[in-house]
């Protein structure tokens, strides 16, 4: 391992570029891998986002290791793992030396944090398609999430299915990406650093009155168990439904 740190645009490109530099190049791996100079002694090697070299790399791991390599590993990047640049690379190093017998190995110290890294954003997209909440905002149905991991390209056909005779849009205030449906043709995800819109209609006002009273009567008081609910709803995502506004949990 080198005394360098790093630092590239934040991109899947850009991070494959920071691979190319570990195996085409000859160098050392970094300490880690970081999308902004940090304050540190250590010194800071600007890695430059180069196509050519990223197609390279990302053609490798099938080749060398495997297709469920460059899926996992496509999945971990959009995942909140701590210092997931720097764990992927130490994969990805051990699976060019290995080849694909390393997925099979779990409990493994450079698979297991990936795997579990996974099962987590797959989770958060599974609850989410039951989770988000559209309000009709100026004629397009519109939501705001808040994940932990990057989801919008794990739940975007769901929606897009479901939606497909309607405007919509998913915007990612966490990660400040917003989902859109283009010419009813093609999803897109862009970036975007905050969204103003505009306010519901009467009719859109009714509605979620009505929601909320809804789901407040059906509710059985004598079974009522709201550490079981944040189980099955964390409270995390609370503050987008509709129905959970001005509900308390312990």
């Amino acid at each position: 391992m080198s005394d360098e740190i790093y630092v590239y645009d934040g991109s899947f490109n850009g991070f494959l570029c920071c691979v190319f530099e570990c195996v085409y190049s000859g160098g050392r791996p970094p300490i880690d891998i970081v999308v902004e100079e940090p304050l540190t002694f250590y010194e800071a090697r600007e890695i430059v986002t180069d196509s050519g070299k990223a197609e390279r790399v990302l053609l490798s791991i099938p080749k060398k290791i495997s297709e469920d390599a460059l899926r996992l590993v496509e999945t971990v990047f959009l995942s909140c793992l701590r210092q997931k640049e720097l764990c992927i690379l130490n994969f990805l190093l051990r699976g060019y030396s290995e080849g694909g017998r390393l997925l099979s190995m779990l409990g493994d110290p450079d698979v297991a944090p990936l795997l579990k890294a996974e099962r987590h954003l797959l989770r958060e997209a599974h609850l989410l398609k039951g989770f988000v909440r559209f309000a009709d905002h100026g004629g397009a149905l519109t939501a705001t999430i808040t994940p932990k991991n990057f989801v919008l390209p794990f739940i975007a056909n769901h929606f897009a299915l479901r939606l497909d005779d309607d405007d919509f849009m998913i915007f990612d205030k966490t990660h400040k990406a917003a989902l859109l449906p283009q010419r009813k043709t093609r999803l897109e995800i862009i970036s975007v650093e905050g969204m103003d819109f505009p306010p519901i209609s009467e009719d859109e006002a009714r509605y979620q009155a009505l929601w909320k009273r809804f789901y407040d009567t059906v509710a059985i008081e004598a079974r009522t168990n709201p550490r079981c609910r944040m189980t099955h709803m964390p409270k995390r995502y609370w503050e987008n439904m509709v129905e959970m506004q001005g509900a308390t949990g312990t």
